[in-house]
């Protein structure tokens, strides 16, 4: 008999069945279909396999707190994340980074942003902030550093050397990446000052499963290896010692429409033979856009009854107070 499965915020058995059940060949293709790039599709599938330990990963929801989790709860490596961002970059703004302007950070003094990217919500501060960031990569410390911000290589690390002297932490749509949650909101504890204000936005959990329905496009681990609730992170924030104010949704807006005409067509590109998949394997750029717009165009027609649905935003923020 299989062991039982239990919530990893609030411990609870989740004894119904599986929301989702993800092969590696499945996970690989979504990130990268062999289609597009046969030897990076064959990379991640290494990767994958590796951390799955060579079996399927299931997605339960826990019936108690709402926490989604992927089961293995294992999330992306450096190797995993190696592979994934030779595609991606980083958005030079975001509706949260307003949200956190307005919320939590004013007055200046020491602040912390975990995975902070290329620094983009950092650098828009102005000289009352001393600005500190968390990245593991050398690639993205190097032009942090470059702009004046200060970088830790692990929050261990900065909890250990700055103790109790930050006024905010931020944590922009990055803890739903990390399966040890809890060391991580345990330590950004430990930076703040009595008082301090931590600042999280994620992806919604509900959203995602709502994504999943309507466009066909999961919400993948190990990338996302939690899917977090406003219900779960408050809980999982008191554990850490904080005292949770109240969520804040991601606004309705077209950005997000168009992000999930985008999944859509991501998702048909997943699917050997199909048209779309053919488009996706063409290597020019600017040949291949305008034809993958079509095919969204086309794709999403059957989606128009739920336009409000896919206008609804997919995040959303919450913030805490040491």
């Amino acid at each position: 008999m299989a062991d039982p499965v239990k919530c990893p915020v609030c411990d609870a058995i989740c004894n119904e069945p599986p929301l989702y059940e993800y092969t590696v060949e499945e996970a690989a293709a979504h990130f990268c279909p062999s289609a597009r790039d046969a030897g990076r599709n064959q990379r991640l599938l290494d990767c994958i396999r590796r951390l799955w330990n060579d079996g399927n990963c299931n997605v339960f929801q826990c019936p108690r707190c709402t926490f989604g989790f992927g089961h293995p709860f294992v999330g992306g490596d450096e190797v995993f994340y190696g592979i994934l961002h030779e595609q991606k970059g980083y958005p030079q703004w975001k509706w949260d980074f307003d949200i956190a302007l307005q919320e939590v950070v004013n007055g200046g003094g020491k602040i912390l942003d975990i995975g902070a990217g290329d620094g983009a919500f950092l650098r828009s501060l102005d000289k009352s902030w001393d600005r500190f960031a968390v990245e593991g990569s050398e690639e993205t410390r190097a032009p942090l550093e470059k702009a004046g911000i200060k970088v830790f290589r692990d929050l261990a690390s900065a909890a250990t050397a700055d103790r109790e002297s930050f006024e905010v932490v931020t944590m922009f749509q990055s803890l739903e990446h990390i399966a040890e949650f809890r060391p991580v909101l345990r330590q950004a504890h430990e930076l703040l000052k009595p008082g301090g204000r931590i600042f999280i936005t994620v992806p919604d959990g509900e959203a995602m499963i709502r994504q999943e329905k309507l466009v066909n496009a999961p919400d993948m681990p190990p990338n996302h290896i939690c899917k977090w609730t406003p219900k779960s992170l408050g809980l999982a924030l008191e554990q850490a010692g904080f005292k949770p104010g109240s969520s804040v949704p991601e606004p309705s807006s077209m950005q997000s429409l168009r992000g999930n005409m985008h999944l859509k067509v991501l998702a048909n590109a997943a699917q050997p033979g199909s048209l779309t998949a053919y488009v996706y394997r063409i290597k020019s750029r600017p040949l291949r856009i305008p034809f993958m717009a079509l095919l969204g165009v086309i794709s999403c027609l059957p989606l128009l009854p739920h336009l409000g649905g896919l206008r609804r935003g997919g995040a959303f923020a919450i913030s805490a107070t040491a």
